[in-house]
């Protein structure tokens, strides 16, 4: 018998299938259990797969880590540009901090295939570059420095996959772009995204540095260098603007100040914020979990107290008592934590099918054991520890009713987890409101136009080296043409449409006449046609719109908006205003995107820019394009794209059809970039912030529930430990609505706790993420109440059950069972 007992294996099975048989007779306990493992585990696990992919795991590339970015800031300006092919060409001779040194440009352009001429992103890159990012081809092979003047091209696998339709016989295959023929010599491996974050199609080009290209001001390009093993970024910035201070290159003189960082923090930089307050919801929800799972434990272990002390006078020894809690705290815990792994596979693989055409690496999502196993054993701990803590009192061989007393009295720890739960829930739920609060303001932000029944529309030219006077007749005609369709109430051109996918906007310092000249004066130019103020829908405040006569005028004019007069004509009337580009000595006459002065005719209201609608207004130029010179530098930037609104009041599809036929007629070297309604610009321009809502939206949700689990724990467990004391209040005259009043003070003494803990910690929460907010205040009064509401009605509904449950205690029974 002895040697019986020794065997460690019979003993764990005997102990498990105690155990086993424990949690049959207490099924809710189990049930309660396993689902709070599995829904904080479940959240927990996918949230950090987000956080794991996006923020710790930007870069599918090897030694990621090792990649830096760098780019020149200006001398005179806060502002950075691309550096010169010279400065690219002197660091990748000179910088010994690099092991290679890679440049790019990246720009749209109209891609002819099999299939016909579709708009496409189209990267040249300098020989090397792919072995510099250690890049190998799923098919054929990638660009060397023997193809620098092959007219060759390498396709990512998006493109090889919408344009070339995955064929296996792809190399080979010719492709033209600006009119040229080019031999797909290679495609791009699956699940390799360069640049990180844009999962377009795009093609690949040889650059050649020494030699300007076929587009105005491509003489910058991005830079991408590896640094060499145990190089510091300081070091190597160090010594990169020394390279450059002793080079005496000064093609790009305003631009010598080298700006270098990490390749994965430029990646994320635009979610790092978002993505680390994702990761402290992720910590607040573990800590929810792990809080409940030992409030369930505490609860099941000091019911059992007085069976253990029975159990311990018969001579049970203390191990062994201690040993089968332990195996059940085991077992129901990685029943839970297996259940919530399966939650988490299906969230991510949902997430993943929802938004992994939306979200840059969403399509990458992966439950990594690494996470998942921590988040496991961090909620196995805290169950297994709250299970043991009780245990003390078995060893002390205390009476069945001490044991009884001591238990009710040892309630208060329950409590206070129960309390801290709703706390942290009341922080997350307040984050919410205020991250809806932002949502809701973004959404009825005012635009400054009416974006209703205007369709946006931009064009690229097959052949960007197309003369600028060919280019602006075929712009009149076409624009002629659009304004003439039935349907049609305006059409007009803006080399800033907002919320397009491309827009060409010059931000130059400026002289305004009267007012001395400050480095940081500076304002937003515009390339608008004549109508452009009827078409958008926009208040003219002061003076007068352009009209048909300006076009032939000698004098130009322009535009300004709110944000220009009160920035530069606050004391002084605008209208007949002087204002142009300012020019410093060293500025030549190429070097002026814009010569001459404009004459201010009138004062539109602001209108937001660019693609963000909690941007602020920017002082805005608006310049008649028709008045420009052909030769002006800033017409030939505007030759790369043509963008227009056109307001209308057809059904989308018939638009579609008859602006497509206008532009094959009118235009048929243009190639489409972007075709459809403008409010969808705008609700995809909401997308990121919709995602960051619907997180943490989601954060709440589950700590909602895990509150309700934790309280509808603690107190079936109250009322299972106050049996008698209810039963005895009856027996004295107490009815069953004061018996439920028993618990609702209970339950309502751990909601306020929890919610005052919770009020004050959203104010400094708030706070932290206060550069998301838009139009709302860290601590605000409507998301406080809310929160205070929504907590309210869920605890009360998970109290209902318990204080039922008391109401039903028969005094009679209670008693003889004691």
């Amino acid at each position: 018998m002895s040697g019986f007992r020794s065997n460690p294996l019979q003993g764990f099975t005997n102990d498990l299938r105690f155990a086993i048989r424990g949690l049959k007779n207490a099924p809710g306990y189990a049930a309660t259990m396993i689902l709070t493992l599995a829904v904080g585990l479940g959240a927990v696990t996918t949230m950090l797969a987000i956080v794991d992919s996006v923020l710790l795991r930007p870069i599918a590339l090897p030694h990621a880590e090792e990649l830096v970015t760098l780019s020149v800031k200006s001398t005179q300006r806060d502002d950075t540009n691309s550096l010169s092919y010279q400065q690219v060409d002197t660091l990748r001779r000179h910088a010994s901090s690099f092991s290679a040194v890679g440049s790019y440009t990246m720009l749209p352009r109209p891609i002819v295939t099999a299939d016909g001429s579709r708009t496409a992103l189209l990267s040249e890159v300098n020989a090397g570059f792919f072995s510099m990012l250690g890049i190998h081809a799923q098919l054929g092979r990638l660009i060397t420095s023997a193809d620098e003047k092959s007219p060759v091209a390498v396709v990512n696998a998006a493109f090889w996959r919408e344009r070339l339709h995955s064929d296996p016989k792809a190399v080979g295959a010719t492709i033209h772009i600006s009119g040229q023929p080019r031999t797909v010599i290679g495609v791009m491996p699956d699940g390799v995204h360069f640049p990180e974050g844009v999962d377009a199609s795009i093609v690949f080009m040889p650059l050649h540095l020494e030699g300007r290209q076929d587009d105005l001001f491509n003489d910058t390009a991005r830079v991408l260098a590896r640094m060499k093993p145990g190089v510091t970024l300081q070091q190597a910035r160090t010594e990169a603007q020394s390279v450059l201070d002793h080079s005496g290159d000064k093609s790009n003189s305003t631009y010598q100040n080298i700006v270098l960082q990490s390749y994965s923090k430029e990646v994320t930089q635009d979610l790092r914020g978002s993505l680390f307050a994702l990761l402290g919801g992720v910590a607040v929800l573990l800590l929810i979990a792990c809080a409940n799972a030992a409030n369930l434990q505490i609860a099941r272990v000091s019911a059992r107290i007085s069976e253990m002390s029975v159990r311990s006078a018969l001579g049970a020894s203390f191990g062994r008592l201690l040993r089968q809690i332990i195996t059940e705290s085991l077992v129901v815990s990685f029943l839970g934590a297996a259940l919530g792994a399966t939650v988490a596979w299906t969230l991510v693989a949902i997430i993943r099918l929802a938004y992994g055409q939306r979200y840059a690496r969403f399509d990458e999502l992966t439950v990594h054991l690494v996470p998942l196993s921590v988040c496991v054993l961090l909620a196995v701990l805290a169950a297994v520890l709250a299970s043991i803590a009780p245990m003390g009192r078995i060893r002390r061989q205390v009476s069945i009713a001490a044991s009884t007393h001591r238990a009710t009295r040892s309630s208060r720890l329950p409590l206070a987890l129960v309390a801290l739960q709703v706390a942290l829930t009341c922080v997350l739920l307040v984050i919410s409101g205020l991250f809806l609060r932002t949502f809701n303001a973004l959404q009825n932000v005012h635009l400054g136009f009416d974006p209703d029944h205007i369709t946006s529309m931009v064009l690229i030219p097959s052949n960007p080296g197309i003369n600028p006077e060919v280019s602006r007749q075929t712009l009149t005609t076409l624009l002629e043409k659009l304004n003439a369709l039935p349907g049609v109430q305006f059409a007009t051109m803006q080399s800033s449409i907002p919320f397009s996918n491309f827009n060409i906007t010059l931000n130059g310092t400026t002289d305004v006449q009267g007012r001395a000249f400050q480095p940081t004066d500076a304002a937003f130019y515009s390339l608008v046609s004549t109508n452009f103020v009827q078409a958008s829908g926009m208040h003219l405040l002061r003076g007068r719109t352009f009209v048909a006569q300006d076009e032939s005028a000698s004098a130009m004019t322009a535009l300004v908006n709110q944000a220009f007069v009160q920035r530069y004509l606050s004391n002084r009337e605008p209208i007949g205003a002087t204002i142009g580009l300012h020019r410093s000595p060293t500025d030549r006459d190429e070097d002026m995107p814009l010569k001459g002065s404009l004459t201010v005719i009138g004062v539109v209201e602001n209108e937001l820019q660019g693609g963000d609608l909690g941007a602020p207004f920017q002082p805005l130029v608006y310049i008649n394009y028709r008045q420009l010179a052909p030769g002006t530098p800033f017409v030939q930037v505007f030759n790369m794209a043509q963008e227009f609104a056109i307001r209308s009041t057809l059904v989308q599809s018939a638009l579609d059809s008859d602006l497509r036929r206008v532009i094959h007629q009118a235009a048929p070297d243009m190639s489409e970039m972007l075709l459809q309604p403008m409010e969808k610009s705008i609700e995809q321009s909401l997308n990121e912030r919709r995602l960051a809502l619907q997180l943490v939206t989601g954060f709440g949700a589950v700590a909602l529930l895990l509150a309700a689990i934790g309280i509808y724990g603690v107190l079936a467990f109250s009322v299972i430990q106050r049996r008698k004391e209810i039963g005895i209040r009856m027996a004295l005259g107490s009815s069953r609505v004061g018996a439920v009043h028993l618990i609702a003070y209970q339950a309502g003494q751990m909601i306020l706790a929890g919610f005052l803990v919770g009020a004050a910690a959203a104010w400094p929460a708030g706070r932290a993420i206060q550069s998301f907010l838009f139009g709302v205040q860290p601590i605000d009064p409507v998301a406080l109440t809310v929160s205070a509401a929504i907590l309210v009605v869920v605890c009360a509904i998970a109290a209902a059950a318990p204080a039922w449950r008391a109401a039903q205690v028969n005094p009679v029974e209670a008693l003889r069972a004691e």
